[in-house]
């Protein structure tokens, strides 16, 4: 069957659709603006001192809720799958020479604890940036497959090995008597990858279900580290860029979208959830 679109709806469509472009035009020619402007945003960098790392697998763990929370957390430890075999030193590595290196490529003047005193003679786009916290968190991630099959539905449970990825981060101005902080968090999770199907077996013709798992494993909770500190580096571009947007736009006038900035694709697009939370101030 064809469909005829009436030449009103036609223009009214065409309409709306030209002014919401026009109405984000404004928004893009300021982030256009900040993204031309280079290496005007001057950054210190606290990185954290160790790395928290927990494990929550207590249901695996025979007798776990008869001992006492000293050895619960004791045989939390030696039973963990990842944290106890991460090294605080090569995930904090990891995760840091990614987020500095990506700051840089994005534009920013990054400054460390030993180069503090270059830092205090820098204009007036000056931040501090502390990290606050680093948290990895093992735990199971329960997972139920169905499907109809044969007038009947079908269930399969299992139980994959997932990994969260946590920063906090306190960001203020430098130079300023009783500043800010601003605060902001991120987490992010990795889990076993899981393929699974259910299937009739020709010979019994009896509902099996076959699958397979790929494992997670610890290098990939430093590979993890790695591939967030990127990812964190545009999110802090991001909170700086929209927070340039809204200060720049005419008066009486407020963001449409929160932005994302892709400087491979040197790209727009709205960031949505893919961005840091933002926790309030202190």
């Amino acid at each position: 069957m064809r469909f005829r679109v009436q030449p009103f709806l036609f223009v009214l469509v065409a309409f709306l659709a030209f002014s919401g472009l026009q109405s984000c035009l404004p928004e893009r020619k300021i982030a256009d603006n900040f993204i031309q402007t280079k290496n005007v945003l001057n950054l210190l960098v606290n990185p954290p001192d160790l790395v928290y790392k927990y494990n929550h697998k207590g249901e695996l763990i025979e007798g776990f809720d008869s001992l006492s929370e000293t050895r619960q957390d004791s045989a939390l430890w030696a039973t963990s799958k990842y944290v106890q075999h991460l090294n605080d030193s090569i995930l904090l590595e990891s995760y840091m020479n990614r987020f500095i290196g990506e700051l840089r490529e994005l534009g920013f003047n990054v400054y460390l604890s030993n180069a503090i005193d270059s830092f205090l003679t820098r204009g007036p786009q000056s931040y501090v940036l502390d990290i606050s916290q680093i948290q990895v968190d093992e735990y199971l991630y329960p997972l139920l497959d169905e499907e109809d099959y044969m007038d009947s539905t079908f269930y399969k449970k299992f139980n994959l090995n997932a990994v969260d990825f946590s920063c906090w981060f306190e960001l203020s101005k430098a130079n300023t008597e009783n500043a800010k902080k601003m605060l902001l968090y991120s987490s992010s999770t990795s889990y076993d990858s899981f393929d699974g199907r259910f299937f009739n077996d020709p010979f019994t013709g009896a509902v099996r279900y076959k699958y397979t798992i790929d494992s997670l494993y610890t290098k990939d909770v430093y590979e993890m580290a790695i591939y967030l500190g990127k990812k964190h580096a545009g999110y802090l571009y991001d909170y700086f860029m929209n927070q340039y947007i809204a200060k720049h736009l005419p008066e009486g006038m407020k963001m449409m979208d929160y932005y994302h900035y892709n400087r491979n694709r040197k790209s727009f697009s709205p960031a949505y959830d893919d961005r840091f939370d933002f926790l309030g101030t202190k």
